[in-house]
């Protein structure tokens, strides 16, 4: 009797699909019941069962996800009584008595196992490393703008000149009568100062616009 769907089929297990289909074919003509309607009882008997063997074989070897599950099955345990004892109730395996063939097999499916695990770790790598530089670059644009802080590089200037009431590099906004108010640079404002004048004198680079916030006295003001 046939101890393998395999057998069962009279191919290796290393068969292709193709291979498995064509053996099935050939083996259901061979034990079709309708080739021994009229045969004795014990022939018609043997034909049934032997046609149920092969659809079975057909049924496991001819779907790949079925076919796959079988033959790790197949592969999950050696030859009977070879290498295996029982050691105070616990089953053990020394692999220097199992059959080379079997161990090869073993050692085939293990590092195919280990391959797919590192293949799936460098799919996922990419995806993590993108999503950190992301990350990242939100973090720090959420922080420069908590801080307000100002598109225009400003370096610390001491405001020269005469006194306007503010420091250097606040943020202002112009109010009624041409004085400033200092406002948080995250929010709406008429400028950053950079500077002040005497009607007569002139701004720093970078000025952009001037207000006159007393008789005499000009602001200069950048983005």
């Amino acid at each position: 009797m046939a101890s393998t769907h395999y057998d069962t089929l009279g191919l290796e297990r290393a068969a292709t699909t193709e291979q498995i289909r064509r053996a099935y074919h050939a083996e259901a003509r061979r034990w079709h019941p309708d080739r021994y309607a009229t045969a004795p009882a014990a022939e018609a008997a043997e034909a049934e069962e032997a046609m149920r063997r092969v659809n079975e074989a057909w049924r496991i070897l001819g779907d790949g996800p079925r076919r796959s599950a079988y033959d790790r099955k197949l592969r999950g345990a050696p030859p009977a009584g070879q290498g295996v004892r029982v050691d105070g109730g616990v089953t053990r395996i020394d692999p220097r008595l199992l059959d080379p063939t079997f161990l090869a097999e073993r050692r085939r499916v293990q590092e195919e196992e280990i391959d797919a695990g590192r293949a799936a770790i460098l799919r996922v790598v990419p995806w993590v490393g993108l999503i950190g530089v992301l990350a990242a670059i939100f973090v720090f644009t959420a922080y420069q703008t908590a801080r307000g802080e100002d598109p225009v590089d400003i370096t610390e200037f001491t405001v020269p000149g005469p006194d306007i009431g503010v420091d250097a590099n606040a943020c202002v906004r112009i109010i009624a009568g041409g004085g400033l108010l200092e406002v948080p640079c995250s929010g709406a404002r008429d400028g950053v100062v950079i500077g002040a004048r005497l009607v007569d004198g002139v701004c720093p680079a970078g000025t952009v616009r001037e207000s006159l916030v007393k008789p005499g006295v000009v602001a200069c003001l950048a983005p």
